[in-house]
């Protein structure tokens, strides 16, 4: 009873969250997101110690975003591939951003902008087979049973719907045993 009572808590804080995503009527501003990769990895710092993690990065962009969604963002993919980790292994994590032209991205969706920020979230994790690269982002879909990872199947759906509202998009790429790949592109 009390486990069942934890999932069904668990449910619904991910709900709530994904209900706060899908609301467009948060104001943008520009923010240094620097603070917010920071501020995420200050509410994962326990599981990074936890794990043994390493996380590099380098230095990104101030954007007009709407901030507590972008933290959200960097949490639940720092989160994911920390979740995600091989047992005998300890995490690495690469975060990189660049500018890239519209004309080098290979999506298919048309392109609004001629330039846009990427940001890549890649990981030594346990990966998962690209046949699932967009099905992921699914509300509840999950690739592993309840026994083997917590969790609910909603949290790349926020992920996707917080892109989503920054007028962007969200690719993933797999390789079970080698890792997972993330890669948003938002307007420059």
């Amino acid at each position: 009873v009390m486990s069942s009572a934890d999932r069904m808590r668990t449910l619904i804080n991910d709900l709530l969250e994904f209900s706060r995503s899908t609301k467009s009527d948060h104001s943008f501003e520009n923010k240094d997101l620097n603070v917010l990769l920071k501020n995420s990895l200050e509410a994962l710092n326990s599981l990074i110690e936890e794990k043994d993690a390493t996380i590099f990065y380098n230095e990104l962009p101030t954007l007009k975003v709407i901030p507590f969604q972008i933290q959200q963002l960097f949490i639940n993919l720092i989160g994911n591939s920390l979740k995600y980790s091989k047992p005998e292994k300890n995490p690495i994590i690469n975060i990189q951003s660049s500018i890239i032209d519209s004309e080098f991205i290979q999506i298919n969706q048309k392109l609004t902008e001629t330039k846009y920020y990427q940001f890549i979230f890649e990981d030594n994790g346990i990966g998962f087979e690209n046949k699932y690269n967009t099905k992921i982002f699914d509300l509840f879909n999950r690739l592993h049973t309840r026994e083997e990872y917590e969790g609910t199947g909603i949290g790349l759906a926020i992920c996707k719907k917080i892109v989503e509202n920054h007028h962007g998009f969200i690719t993933a790429k797999g390789e079970i045993g080698k890792g997972s790949t993330f890669t948003i592109y938002l307007p420059y």
